[in-house]
C-alpha cells in the first residue's frame, strides 16, 4: 500500500477531516508558504511542523520546547529530532 505524502498523518483538530500539504496555505501578513489545510479552510501554523530530516516530510508534531530548541516526532518514520524555536 502507497501512502500519499501530502496527507498529513493526523486529522484536523477543528473538524476530523484529512489535512492536506498545500503551498500558499498560510498568510500572515506579507508572508505566505506552504502548510497542512483541510477541506474545510483549516490550517496548521507551519511553525508547529518542520520538515523531517530523515525522510524530508512534513508530517511531524512538535512535543516539547525548552530553552530555544523545539523537539518535534515525525509521524512517517517515528524520528525524533530538534529545531531552534
Amino acid at each position: 500500500m502507497t501512502t500519499n505524502a501530502l496527507i498529513r498523518s493526523e486529522p484536523c483538530r477543528e473538524c476530523g477531516t484529512e489535512m492536506l500539504w498545500t503551498q500558499n496555505a498560510w498568510r500572515s501578513g506579507d508572508t505566505v508558504g506552504a502548510a497542512y489545510r483541510c477541506a474545510n479552510g483549516h490550517v496548521i501554523d507551519p511553525a508547529l511542523t518542520r520538515q523531517c530530516p530523515t525522510c524530508g516530510l512534513h508530517d511531524t508534531t512538535r512535543i516539547s520546547v525548552s530553552d530555544g530548541t523545539q523537539q518535534y516526532r515525525c509521524w512517517r518514520c517515528d524520528k525524533v529530532f530538534e529545531a531552534p524555536r
